[in-house]
């Protein structure tokens, strides 16, 4: 009996010291879900984890709008365009060369029409809705009613990126000439700065957030050479390095919790931790400049070629799955909950679980 005793106490204190170990462990990548945009059908909806049919809003097929809640496609007069929240209803329509915007539930009643004459952007929560000017020299910030809400207006000198914050905390713009702008939901400023004072005759094209929103990443030109700047919460810069080439157009990377940044380059796949490069793939050729990249808090996610890979936050691969190059091109976007994510190809809406 004291034998038993004295071995149960040993396991406990080996299982209990033993806990705080870093196990490495592997996060499990599953598809659990997948739908057929054209035929609008699908596998039933997963019993773990986020149902898809009411997290999404929607989505576009060639040029259509298909709403998950009516169950069909919207029949609109081709000279408005549409924007939509992914992770909440409704929706806008609005002109191409016009003022006017509307806005519509999702069950398709018109809530409101205004004369507007920039163009809408809603991101993943619509919080805060982006109105983008056409000489691209200022972003106005209003609501899901159409009202100005936070700082109200963005101005630099011509913006060329932004994203929304992948857990509904708002929203990171950058303009080429330096001004950047990290919103909060309401539209209020976290931090914002010129960063064109201490780097004149820089060129700013793209911006990414981690996912839990602390860090951003900055990609930008000076001369003949590129450069990444990497800012906390607070806008205080953390790290800085140069890239190897010089790419003369915006560059799609995502950059993890850790700092870490996986960069989808048109000619390669590199991974960067603390600004030193750790690994690089090369293409065997050139792609377009758009190239289809995302973070979670757990893995990365990279087309690289035919094949989609995932990889842990420390940069191993972790999983392959291919795709068929006329699916091509992808983009990822996040779920309501930290551990899906979805995939949408030319045929099909994907979603994924992490176990």
């Amino acid at each position: 009996m004291w034998q038993t005793i004295v071995y149960s106490i040993g396991f406990f204190l080996l299982f209990y010291y033993g806990w705080d170990v870093d196990l490495n462990l592997v996060p499990s990548i599953r598809e659990t879900w997948v739908w057929n945009s054209e035929g609008r059908f699908g596998t039933s909806s997963p019993k773990l984890g986020e149902d898809p049919l009411k997290t999404m809003n929607g989505y576009k097929v060639g040029g259509r709008y298909y709403s998950f809640r009516t169950g069909k496609f919207l029949e609109a007069d081709p000279k408005y365009l549409i924007d939509f929240p992914l992770l909440t209803n409704g929706y806008l329509l609005y002109e191409k060369i016009g003022d006017e915007v509307n806005f519509f539930s999702d069950v398709g009643e018109l809530f409101w029409k205004k004369p507007i004459n920039s163009y809408p952007r809603s991101g993943y929560f619509a919080s805060p809705v982006l109105y983008l000017s056409g000489d691209n020299n200022t972003v106005f910030l209003m609501d899901e009613s159409g009202n100005r809400v936070g700082k109200s207006e963005l101005n630099g000198r011509f913006l060329t990126d932004y994203q929304f914050d992948s857990k509904n905390k708002g929203v990171v713009v950058l303009f080429s000439g330096g001004e950047i702008y990290r919103l909060d939901e309401k539209g209020n400023s976290l931090f914002e700065s010129d960063l064109s004072k201490d780097k004149k005759d820089s060129f700013f094209k793209s911006v990414a957030l981690s996912p839990n929103g602390k860090l951003t990443g900055i990609h930008y030109s000076l001369l003949d050479k590129d450069f990444v700047l990497v800012l906390d919460e607070v806008g205080k810069t953390i790290e800085e390095f140069s890239l190897p080439k010089f790419y003369p157009h915006k560059l799609y990377f995502v950059i993890g919790n850790d700092g870490s940044i996986l960069f989808n380059l048109p000619d390669s796949l590199s991974f960067y931790q603390e600004g030193e490069l750790i690994w690089e793939k090369t293409k065997s050729k050139q792609g377009g400049v758009y190239q289809s990249v995302f973070v979670t808090d757990s893995i990365y996610v990279a087309l690289f070629e035919s094949e989609i890979q995932f990889y842990n936050t420390k940069g191993s691969l972790i999983r392959t799955k291919r795709i068929a190059p006329s699916e091509l091109p992808l983009r990822f976007f996040p779920g309501k909950t930290d551990s899906v994510f979805y995939m949408q190809s030319k045929s099909d809406l994907m979603q994924f679980q992490i176990f």
